[in-house]
């Protein structure tokens, strides 16, 4: 992988990372060897990882998986300026309070940044950017997340759901509909399905609310049948997986559409064929694609670290992009600190870091509202054939706001 940008960060990857428990700390010095030979030394340089690990919802065992081997592979390569790096992964369990216990244990840690897939950014986020630690390859769910000036996502849920729309205009569908968790996030969120579908000059045709106690989803997967014919899923991934089964035995015709970021072969494999015909939206390429040298590299590492291939998803390749990335930067920073690896990516210029969006962090686009933190609108689209995730459109990547 290289990253091109206006500033002179284009060096080798390095960097060494240890996983430890939240609230407790493991050292990635003193013994650890680099293939040159040489040792790691000095303080760590620490970095925190805020996901789910636990808790009512869904869970993301992914993610420190594709963290460590990513720091596996960064490890070999020399450290951060000679230094250890050292990772603390925070289970929030989708509690606000754990959350902010997490950013706390970021402070405390002095941490060099943080990165997260969670649902309690508004309480972690104003903490991290009191103390100057930006959060890195996040995906934001919430709406402080996409305001602070400390906060660099290389994708958006909104944009992901946006690109639903996008499915449904270049699939040719005319009756777009949307399931969606029936909750206030989820309702708001589901009309970014809208801004999609816009320059196909589509608008929703039926809104379906699913509560999110619901198992049985037969009732509002018959709502839909008939009805239209692509059907953007904004549900959690255990709901959604039940929508496919359930407009499956209902006989629908339309074509499902899901975002791919916590979508792996484990899940597509549980949903046996009524899975074929599904549609994925991702910021990234399908983690599958091995023509994409850092893809390549992705799965090899994996490989090496013993991650099941079932249980790989654009969730975690994004994280273990964001480590290797950050390895590159922090190797020129003069010093190691939160907010000089923010000025660092402020003043970057475009970034242009195989797998990761071409993003510039000093040139946000306005799509919600003035100053939002979203960086591309671009999105992959992909379907299940077969039992397989198969590109669309030669892995071409299209605009959420424009039809082409």
């Amino acid at each position: 992988m290289k990253v091109r940008t206006k500033a002179p960060f284009a060096i080798a990857l390095t960097g060494a990372l240890a996983l430890a428990a939240c609230g407790s700390s493991s050292s990635g010095g003193g013994g650890t060897t680099t293939s040159s030979g040489a040792k790691l030394s000095g303080d760590p340089v620490k970095i925190v990882l805020i996901a789910p690990q636990s808790g009512p919802s869904d869970t993301y065992p992914q993610f420190p998986a594709a963290v460590k081997a990513a720091a596996t592979a960064v490890n070999k390569a020399g450290g951060i300026q000679g230094r250890p790096l050292e990772v603390t992964v925070c289970d929030d369990q989708f509690d606000p309070n754990k959350g902010a216990d997490c950013a706390n244990k970021a402070v405390e840690d002095k941490a060099l940044f943080v990165t997260s897939n969670s649902s309690t950014g508004d309480r972690f986020m104003p903490i991290l950017e009191k103390a100057k630690i930006p959060v890195i390859g996040n995906t934001p769910n919430s709406a402080t997340e996409l305001k602070s000036p400390y906060s660099y996502p290389f994708g958006t849920g909104a944009i992901s759901i946006a690109g639903g729309g996008t499915a449904c205009g270049k699939l040719d569908k005319k009756e777009p509909a949307v399931a969606v968790v029936d909750i206030a996030a989820g309702r708001s969120s589901a009309a970014f399905f809208g801004v999609g579908l816009k320059p196909f000059n589509l608008e929703i045709k039926k809104t379906v609310p699913v509560p999110p106690t619901a198992t049985d989803l037969s009732t509002y997967a018959a709502s839909l049948t008939g009805a239209t014919d692509c059907v953007e899923m904004v549900l959690g991934s255990g709901q959604a997986s039940k929508m496919v089964q359930a407009l499956s035995q209902a006989g629908s015709k339309a074509t499902p559409i899901y975002g791919a970021i916590a979508t792996d072969q484990e899940w597509i494999n549980k949903l046996g064929t009524a899975a074929n015909g599904l549609v994925l939206v991702g910021a990234l390429p399908p983690t599958n694609d091995n023509t994409i040298p850092a893809i390549k590299q992705y799965n090899a590492e994996l490989d090496a670290a013993g991650v099941s291939p079932t249980g790989r998803n654009e969730g975690s390749l994004n994280m273990w992009a964001t480590v290797h990335l950050v390895a590159q930067y922090a190797q020129k920073l003069p010093k190691l600190d939160g907010e000089s690896l923010a000025n660092a990516l402020n003043t970057a210029g475009e970034i242009n870091f195989s797998p990761l969006p071409k993003v510039d962090f000093a040139k946000p686009i306005q799509v919600l509202f003035p100053g939002n933190r979203i960086f591309t609108t671009d999105v992959y689209l992909s379907e299940i054939k077969n039992g397989t995730r198969t590109p669309l459109f030669d892995n071409k990547v299209f605009n959420v706001l424009n039809n082409s």
